[in-house]
């Protein structure tokens, strides 16, 4: 990928849920936390990026710093194609969600510098187990155990719109059946479900690498991840406690900065 400006979509769809029980219809990025709401945190974060070009965020939200806000979609891959569309052809757009408040602008550009010296078409940061519970040990995450360590994955991922947008067809069909196991195996393959679910017990025998190629043949592309030492890119707001917690972190990361 080339060194020009990257245009951010940041998906702003879901809404509150639990997180705000008095209003659970309203965006979850509309969140209030620590001062905020949580979705401006992420766009902050991403406008202090100079190699960040425009930003749209794709929901019922009112941001500031944002290029572009588009009324959500009927769900989470249509408001994808919506975000694509409007930012229109490009060499690379990082597709980010709104409930990762913690992240930061040193996080977003240590990434896609990470993520352009693999010149794949989809780049996917994986933050070691490590590093998540040395920084936040009070927020809880899932993680898979590999040949190569214990990693989860982050709330980012840098990509060619061309490639997303060409392999249409088969991301809805992968996002339809989410929540079904055996359709998911015949999409992606059952030998590489197997290996996820063995590595539970024998992780030596599912190697990152392993998981890529298998995501690129699927694509018919080149998938890769990237190792990231920041977990800001990966610790997002699901539950009341992942929000108390994550909002502890931000006040004594704003009274530290006073």
């Amino acid at each position: 990928m080339n060194d020009g400006p990257v245009d951010v979509i940041v998906l702003a769809g879901a809404p509150a849920g639990e997180l705000l029980p008095e209003n659970p219809g309203v965006s979850r990025a509309m969140v209030p936390v620590a001062g905020k709401a949580m979705a401006q945190w992420v766009v902050d974060a991403f406008r202090g990026v100079t190699s960040v070009g425009q930003i749209v965020v794709v929901g019922d939200v009112s941001l500031e710093g944002v290029d572009n806000v588009l009324p959500p979609a009927r769900d989470f891959v249509e408001n994808v194609r919506k975000g694509l569309e409007c930012v229109g052809p490009g060499e690379a757009v990082i597709l980010a969600s709104s409930d990762i408040p913690l992240l930061t602008s040193e996080s977003v550009e240590d990434f896609i510098e990470r993520a352009r010296k693999e010149d794949a078409d989809f780049v996917y940061p994986i933050v070691p187990r490590s590093h998540c519970e040395a920084r936040y040990p009070a927020v809880k995450r899932t993680y898979l155990r590999t040949a190569d360590g214990v990693f989860t994955g982050g709330n980012l991922v840098l990509v060619r719109p061309q490639f997303v947008l060409g392999n249409w067809r088969i991301i809805r069909e992968a996002y339809e059946a989410r929540k079904h196991v055996l359709r998911l195996a015949r999409i992606i393959g059952l030998s590489v479900v197997l290996r996820v679910v063995l590595a539970m017990i024998y992780p030596r025998l599912l190697k990152v690498s392993a998981l890529e190629k298998a995501a690129g043949r699927l694509l018919n592309g080149r998938v890769a991840s990237v190792v990231s030492p920041y977990p800001e890119l990966a610790e997002d707001v699901d539950k009341i406690s992942d929000l108390l917690a994550i909002e502890k972190f931000l006040e004594q990361r704003l009274s530290e900065s006073k």
